[in-house]
């Protein structure tokens, strides 16, 4: 059943701002910074309601986050009818959980009113760039608290978080000093998202708004949806996703970018059920051309699709494996049959093992059968399932950790993060036989049985065609 969006809050993340007139104005040296933060919908004209010189709460931060993450991803987020946090009901603080940007202290507590300090801040930022899909792998530089005279009160496990928002100028010291306890300023974190905007989000052309849409999930149960949009020259207001960049022109005096977009409605999916996977997943109906819907996070996440993912998975939802341990016990070795080459381009029988979830045991059975026996014979040379693995840079886990991921034919597939960083060597569909296009049968055929592809499950930038994966991250 489709999200029924029924009305239209005006909310502390709206959008058309200006610093004048406001009940309190920020320093004059950061005037410019905080007027951009509003005028790219990171904060609103609300925000100067209150001295930019106060502590920010915990829940007025993560209202800035969780805006600052729908700006970069150019994705629509919504709430969970679930609620995760026992001593608050703000629905800011419950996108953000299910985002994978905060986790609260794990018995239910987010302490709303509390400030936060600026270490905290670093690890709320680094968490939601990476679940943004913008940061690859981090390493500290060497030397990065050489300057910094009072590193050794950072606490052990804020030692990584602080250093990459120093490595990469989203913060700085004052006069030799971090000063990770400190409260963090209204008016600071202003400037740290407007820099996160600035380095990872895009300049559309048109001025980006905010909405707080109230409606159902597919149980008929109360959420809210962020909507971010972009009003062009013209007036129209479109999605922020299919805005175009702000017109530039080149030093060649090549004009790109820019231009009017209209809107049209999506392609309707075709009604109908097409069964359920041995896990009690819906199977995907193709379309008239025979093709299944290549969904991206964000749509599983507004149809509630994703949460009953995750309840099949952990049988609640919120609940996640947290050591190794007890992530071993859900894990299962399915061996499953692949095409290979044999001697020269001959195509032969080959087997392939990996463990996965024992959920989806029987369903990445079926899958990789129907992969065999399509007359396509795609090659498969590698399959790597379940891995535990260390914390990412934003602190969270990859779903690797949750055996909900197969990587398949890694160098020919593969991923590329929106700084640049790269694993795998290449994807080119049309040259290599080891690549997949989106039309082929291995990635087709991962839809039918509902699970999302990394070459387009995210809006982020980052792309990983070798990614399979169930939960949708």
């Amino acid at each position: 059943m489709r999200k029924i969006i029924t009305a239209v809050l005006l909310t502390f993340c709206m959008s058309v701002s200006c610093i004048s007139g406001l009940a309190y104005d920020p320093n004059w040296w950061a005037a410019e910074t905080v007027e951009g933060a509003m005028d790219n919908s990171l904060i609103s004209t609300e925000y100067g309601d209150k001295p930019y010189t106060d502590p920010i709460t915990r829940v007025d931060f993560i209202n800035v986050a969780v805006n600052i993450y729908a700006t970069i991803t150019a994705e629509n987020v919504t709430s969970n009818a679930n609620s995760p946090f026992v001593d608050t009901n703000d629905v800011f603080p419950n996108m953000a959980y299910y985002a994978g940007i905060i986790s609260g202290d794990g018995e239910g507590h987010f302490f709303p009113s509390n400030y936060i300090t600026r270490q905290e801040m670093c690890k709320v930022i680094t968490s939601m760039l990476s679940a943004a899909g913008v940061l690859g792998p981090y390493f500290p530089s060497e030397g990065v608290f050489d300057d910094i005279q009072d590193a050794w009160q950072i606490d052990a496990w804020a030692r990584d978080y602080v250093a990459f928002m120093l490595d990469n100028d989203l913060m700085a010291g004052y006069e030799g000093l971090f000063k990770p306890l400190d409260y963090v300023s209204r008016e600071e974190a202003a400037i740290i998202a407007y820099r996160c905007f600035v380095k990872y989000g895009r300049d559309v052309d048109g001025l980006i708004q905010s909405a707080l849409k109230e409606g159902t999930d597919s149980n008929g149960r109360r959420v809210y949806t962020l909507e971010k949009t972009v009003m062009q020259g013209n007036g129209t207001v479109i999605a922020l996703r299919n805005a175009p960049d702000k017109q530039l022109v080149t030093p060649g005096g090549e004009i790109v970018g820019g231009g009017t977009v209209v809107e049209t409605e999506p392609e309707p999916v075709p009604d109908g059920s097409g069964g359920y996977a041995p896990s009690g997943t819906p199977l995907q109906v193709p379309d008239a051309d025979g093709l299944y819907q290549l969904k991206t996070y964000s749509e599983t996440l507004a149809t509630g699709e994703a949460t009953d993912k995750e309840i099949r998975i952990f049988g609640g939802v919120g609940q996640k494996y947290t050591t190794q341990e007890e992530a071993d016990a859900h894990m299962v070795e399915v061996t499953v049959p692949v095409w290979e080459f044999g001697e020269g381009d001959e195509l032969v029988t080959g087997w392939r093992s990996f463990r996965i979830n024992e959920v989806l045991a029987e369903d990445v059975q079926a899958i990789f059968s129907e992969i065999y026996n399509s007359p396509l014979k795609p090659p498969i040379k590698d399959a790597t399932g379940y891995a535990w693995r260390s914390a990412l840079s934003g602190g969270g886990f990859s779903d690797h950790n949750y055996g909900t991921v197969i990587d398949l034919n890694y160098n020919e597939n593969y991923c590329v993060y929106k700084s640049g960083q790269q694993i795998g060597s290449f994807y080119d569909p049309a040259t290599s036989v080891y690549s997949f296009a989106p039309t082929g049968v291995v990635v087709q055929t991962f839809a039918k049985y509902g699970w999302l592809w990394g070459g387009n499950a995210w809006v982020s930038g980052t792309v990983d065609y070798m990614h399979f994966t169930y939960l949708g991250k």
